[in-house]
C-alpha cells in the first residue's frame, strides 16, 4: 500500500511540474520608439474611457507595415492606429507581428502594453 501512495505523489508531482512546464513563446519584438495615441478630446469631454486591443506586422527594418483591430473600444481605434504606425522596433531578420493593448483612462492617461 505504501509503494501505491508513493506512486502517486511521484505521479501528482510529476503532473504538477509538467502542467508549471510553458513553451517559450518568441521574444517580444523590443520597441525602439513609441508614440503614445492622442486621448480625443471629445472623449476626454464625455468621460469616456476604454481599451483597445490591436496587432501589428512589424517589417524587418523595425517599421510598422499594419495595423489590424483586434477588439475593445472601437471609438479609440484612430488614434491608436495613427500612433501605433509611427513606433520603431529593433530591425529583425523577417517580418514580425505583436500584440499591443492601449487603455484610455478618464480622461488623462493613456497607457500601452507594450
Amino acid at each position: 500500500m505504501f509503494s501505491h501512495a508513493r506512486a502517486a505523489l511521484c505521479l501528482a508531482l510529476a503532473l504538477t511540474f509538467l502542467s508549471a512546464t510553458t513553451i517559450p513563446q518568441e521574444n517580444e519584438p523590443k520597441v525602439l520608439k513609441k508614440v503614445l495615441p492622442v486621448y480625443p478630446d471629445i472623449l476626454k469631454k464625455m468621460g469616456v474611457s476604454g481599451t483597445v486591443r490591436v496587432r501589428i506586422t512589424i517589417g524587418a527594418d523595425g517599421s510598422v507595415k499594419d495595423v489590424e483591430a483586434r477588439g475593445g473600444n472601437a471609438i479609440f481605434i484612430d488614434s491608436v492606429a495613427a500612433a501605433v504606425r509611427n513606433w520603431k522596433f529593433v530591425s529583425g531578420e523577417r517580418q514580425r507581428s505583436a500584440e499591443v493593448t492601449v487603455t484610455f483612462t478618464c480622461c488623462t492617461t493613456v497607457t500601452t502594453i507594450p
